[in-house]
């Protein structure tokens, strides 16, 4: 796949943040939870994953350490999205975290630093 694969169970601001990607030349997946993630992931590894911290079926945690259990998927960049600032342990190994509301431009430039650090 390459490109970023979105991972939020909202599905107007799924929309909204593949808008702003598409709009920045991206090439955008999405998925509605984790498990669904996973099996994207399998099928063709994203350059970087953005996702929801909660969701049904599978959380952003959930799907961060299920990524960083499996080689093929361990050292894909992860942006991790949270509606609430003491919601998230910096332990939990997003390479980042962004706090809802946003601005594109701060979510824009995380995934052009994490991917310029990354090496894509």
């Amino acid at each position: 796949m390459g490109g970023i694969l979105i991972v939020e169970d909202d599905a107007s601001l799924r929309t909204v943040i593949r808008m702003v990607l598409e709009k920045a030349g991206y090439a955008v997946d999405e998925a509605r939870h984790g498990a669904a993630a996973l099996d994207l992931l399998r099928e063709d590894p994203p350059d970087l994953v953005i996702a929801d911290r909660r969701m049904p079926v599978m959380t952003g945690l959930e799907l961060i350490r299920e990524m960083r259990a499996q080689p093929a998927t361990a050292g894909i960049p992860v942006v991790l999205l949270s509606g609430m600032r003491d919601d998230v342990d910096p332990a939990e190994r997003a390479d980042a975290v962004i706090f809802k509301p946003f601005e594109p431009e701060d979510l824009l430039r995380t995934i052009r630093d994490l991917l310029e650090t990354s090496g894509v």
